[in-house]
């Protein structure tokens, strides 16, 4: 057993339920030297280690809204490696970012990138994982054409999920975007603290310092081949 989030409006707010972490099998060491060899990328330290751990992530919670109304809203997911590829769909908003003429922030690609969907951002855009010359970064790319860098590593872009709790669309707040109304209202709700950060440049300095937030157990992705035979789905402290 474990307990994912230790936040304290998770603990305090009666509203937050249905918590529900997905837990998956680990990769081969073949699968994953097989796909790197697909695409001619090789996978950096600490996501080859997530995926020798668990191929992918899924966490959900609902919110309650009224007496009859609970909504699913807390969403981080990872894409498992089977689909950590360019999606057509994320081709065409690749493609259509280069038409668009902005003042911000963009990735410097060539014909050597690689650009891999990592994660749906909901109702904004895509988060990709770019691979340039053996320097891995995560971006955000949305529906409008327009570009927001997010981190340098994996670990520091699933670190940031765990501390803004999954609510939708919290990728805005680093590409200097505006938040969905109704997200922005679950901001006020659950983690008022969140929009008053600092510049986008020093995000990453931010969500290192935040501590008694969120923090994952490391050792939720070290359970043995045995165990993942004997039960898909832990149970998940609330």
């Amino acid at each position: 057993m474990f307990t994912l989030f230790n936040n304290k409006c998770h603990e305090s707010d009666p509203r937050i339920s249905n918590v529900a972490v997905e837990r998956r099998t680990p990769c081969d060491r073949i699968i994953i030297s097989n796909w790197e060899q697909k695409h001619s990328a090789v996978l950096p330290d600490d996501l080859r280690n997530f995926y020798n751990s668990t191929d992918g992530f899924q966490l959900t919670w609902h919110y309650k809204y009224s007496a009859d109304e609970i909504l699913p809203v807390g969403s981080i997911r990872i894409n498992s490696l089977n689909e950590l590829y360019l999606t057509p769909a994320l081709k065409d908003l690749l493609d259509f970012s280069l038409t668009r003429q902005t003042s911000g922030p963009r990735p410097i690609l060539n014909t050597k990138s690689k650009v891999f969907e990592l994660d749906l951002c909901r109702n904004i855009g895509k988060v990709c994982l770019i691979y340039t010359g053996g320097s891995w970064s995560v971006w955000l790319v949305t529906r409008d054409g327009a570009w927001g860098w997010l981190a340098d590593s994996f670990t520091h872009y699933f670190r940031m999920s765990l501390v803004h709790l999954g609510l939708p669309g919290w990728q805005a707040l680093f590409a200097n975007l505006p938040l969905i109304p109704w997200a922005e209202q679950l901001f006020l709700l659950l983690a008022p603290h969140l929009l008053e950060k600092p510049e986008c440049e020093n995000s990453l300095v931010a969500v290192n310092n935040e501590t008694g937030l969120n923090h994952i157990d490391p050792n939720i992705f070290k359970t043995s081949a045995r165990h993942h035979k004997n039960t898909s789905r832990p149970a998940v402290n609330q």
